[in-house]
């Protein structure tokens, strides 16, 4: 699995350095000059993202590019809500979770046993929107990612998205 996101602060820059810690290949799209909300980031080109565009544009990008996308937030917010609405509008599977629900990581790995992305989109609040969310997605994730899935996929992708606040459900 390669793992993708536009390397924000906060639940981007969790995810990658999650997958990093799991042995994975990253990748994504950043906005132009690897703009975080802390300043330029170039650190992530090391990450393998592509600098680009404007914020829609690396999130429209990242969302098309991958097979499935994660959105962790803990309440809508323009960024999280853009996300959720390009996964629909280009028929993506797409799971909202708030990442200090307990049933959290019950959740992604589910929804990853699912949809058995190659690639995966991981977005969300960034540090300053949620502060402590990167800790708390590094760690979920390292727990997911260092653990093999199940062995049995389920019957299709899911590709039903909610926006924030409402908990996913795998098809019955």
């Amino acid at each position: 699995m390669t793992v993708i996101s536009g390397g924000q602060t906060g639940a981007d820059r969790a995810a990658l350095d999650a997958a990093k810690a799991a042995g994975l290949r990253t990748s994504g799209y950043a906005p132009s000059g690897y703009w975080t909300e802390r300043g330029p980031d170039p650190s992530l080109e090391s990450l393998g993202l592509v600098p680009g565009g404007s914020l829609a544009w690396r999130t429209e990008r990242n969302v098309v590019t991958a097979d499935a996308t994660i959105v962790f937030a803990v309440r809508p917010s323009p960024g999280s809500d853009m996300t959720v609405a390009m996964a629909a509008r280009h028929g993506k599977a797409c799971l909202v979770v708030n990442p200090w629900a307990p049933e959290a990581e019950t959740e992604v790995r589910q929804f990853l046993d699912m949809s058995r992305p190659a690639v995966l989109n991981i977005a969300g609040h960034r540090e300053s929107r949620a502060p402590g969310i990167y800790a708390r997605v590094y760690g979920l994730l390292v727990s997911v990612l260092t653990r093999p899935l199940s062995s049995a996929s389920g019957p299709e992708a899911l590709t039903r998205v909610r926006p924030p606040g409402r908990r996913q459900r795998a098809p019955e």
